[in-house]
C-alpha cells in the first residue's frame, strides 16, 4: 500500500470524527475498501453506531465503546486509543469527506485489478496442459469481479467522479512480458507433421486451432499455409505448402524442416497433439492477461473507469479461448457423426516413426 492512499483512507476516517452526520451518506464505500483490516473494521463501527443520539463532546467515547465490540482481538488492539485520536487528526479538511472516500474506492480497483491479475497468472502456470479449459473457469470470476468494480464506482457520488474520473494525459506504455510462460514447442511439430503427412485431418482441427496457438513461428507458418491450401481445395504437400508460406511476410520453413516434418508425421494424431498446442497457448495468454491487468492496475494515472475497461479488454482473447477449448473438447463427439475420415497413406508414402519426434527446428 503506497502512501497516498493510507492518507487518503485515514483523512475519510479522520472527517467523521468530525462530521459523524455525514456517515449514513457515505456507505457507498465499503469497509472493504480500505487497504487494511483494521481501518475496515473501524469503518464498519462507525457506520453502526447512531450519532443522532450522541452529543458532540461524547464522540470520542461512543467511537471507543464501538471498538471495543469488534469480535476480532487483534483488530482491536490495533485500534487504541492513541491511534483513533491520530486519525481524528489525519483529516486537512472534513468537507472533502466525499472525495477522500471517492479516493479510497479507487484505491480499491487499482488493488483488486492487480490482485486478479496475479490470480491469473498464478493459474495459468500451476494449471497442466489438459486443464487449460477448467483453468479458464477463472476468467468468468474475474470477469464477475470487474462488474462488481464497475458497479460500486458507479455508486459513488457523480461529483466524486467527475473529479477522479479524468482520463491520462499521455498513452499507458505497459513492459511486455519478456518470456512466454507456457510452451509446448514437442507438440508443435507433431500436430503440423501428423496434418502434413495426413492433409485429411485438417477438418478436425481447423474449427478450433489457430496458428497464432504455435510458438514456433515456420511451424506456425507451416499450418496456416496447409489451412489456406485446404481452404481452396488445393493439393497440400513440402512443395505447395512451402510456395504458399512463401507468399506470406515472416518466418519461413525451410526445406529440410519440411522434410522433417513429412518424414516423422503420423496419421491420426493430429487432433490430440493438437489439443496440447492449444492447451498450452491458452494458459499463455491467461498469463499474458494476467500481466498486462497487473501493470495497469499499477499505473496511477489511470481513473477507475478506464481501468476496469482496459481490464476487461485486456481479457478479450481469453474470453474466445474458452469457446476453442469447449469445441476441441466436443470435436470427438462430433467426429463420430462425421463423414468417415480419408484413408491413410499408401504403401508408397513414407513409413510413419516413433511418436516422440527429434526435428531440427
Amino acid at each position: 500500500m503506497n502512501r497516498r492512499t493510507r492518507r487518503a483512507e485515514e483523512a475519510l476516517l479522520g472527517a467523521m470524527f468530525f462530521r459523524p452526520e455525514a456517515l449514513p451518506a457515505m456507505r457507498w464505500v465499503p469497509a472493504g475498501a480500505f487497504s487494511s483490516p483494521d481501518l475496515g473494521a473501524l469503518w464498519t463501527a462507525l457506520q453502526n453506531i447512531d450519532f443522532r443520539t450522541v452529543p458532540t463532546n461524547e464522540v470520542p467515547s461512543a467511537v471507543t465503546a464501538a471498538v471495543a465490540r469488534i469480535e476480532d482481538q487483534g483488530l482491536r488492539q490495533c485500534l487504541t486509543p492513541s491511534r483513533i485520536a491520530q486519525l481524528a487528526s489525519a483529516c486537512p479538511e472534513p468537507r472533502n469527506a466525499v472525495l477522500y472516500g471517492g479516493m479510497t474506492v479507487e484505491s480499491a480497483i487499482h488493488r483488486a485489478v492487480e490482485h486478479a491479475g496475479n490470480e491469473l497468472r498464478n493459474t495459468a502456470q500451476r494449471a497442466e496442459v489438459d486443464q487449460a479449459g477448467q483453468a479458464l473457469d477463472q476468467v468468468e470470476r474475474t470477469g464477475n469481479r470487474l462488474a462488481a468494480l464497475d458497479t460500486a464506482w458507479k455508486a459513488a457520488p457523480e461529483t466524486v467522479r467527475n473529479l477522479l474520473d479524468t482520463p491520462a494525459e499521455e498513452p499507458i506504455q505497459l513492459a511486455p512480458r519478456t518470456t512466454r510462460a507456457r510452451v509446448d514447442l514437442q507438440a508443435e511439430a507433431e500436430t503440423v507433421a501428423s496434418l502434413l503427412w495426413q492433409p485429411g485431418q485438417l477438418p478436425e482441427v481447423t474449427g478450433w486451432l489457430r496458428s497464432a496457438d504455435f510458438s514456433d513461428k515456420r511451424l506456425a507458418a507451416v499450418y496456416e499455409a496447409m489451412t489456406t491450401l485446404h481452404d481452396r481445395h488445393a493439393p497440400i504437400d513440402t512443395v505447395t505448402v512451402a510456395w504458399e508460406a512463401a507468399r506470406r511476410p515472416g518466418a519461413q520453413p525451410s526445406g529440410q524442416v519440411l522434410d522433417e516434418l513429412e518424414r516423422a508425421g503420423m496419421g491420426g494424431t493430429a487432433a490430440y497433439t493438437g489439443e496440447h498446442v492449444l492447451g498450452a497457448a491458452v494458459l499463455d495468454r491467461l498469463d499474458a492477461t494476467g500481466h498486462h491487468m497487473r501493470d495497469l492496475a499499477l499505473h496511477p494515472q489511470l481513473a477507475p473507469t478506464a481501468l476496469v475497461d482496459h481490464a476487461e479488454q485486456a481479457m478479450q482473447p481469453t474470453i474466445a479461448d474458452r469457446e476453442r477449448v469447449h469445441h476441441a473438447e466436443r470435436e470427438p463427439e462430433l467426429a463420430r457423426d462425421s463423414e468417415p475420415a480419408p484413408a491413410g497413406p499408401t504403401d508408397t508414402q513414407p513409413a510413419a516413426h516413433e511418436h516422440e519426434m527429434e526435428i531440427n527446428l
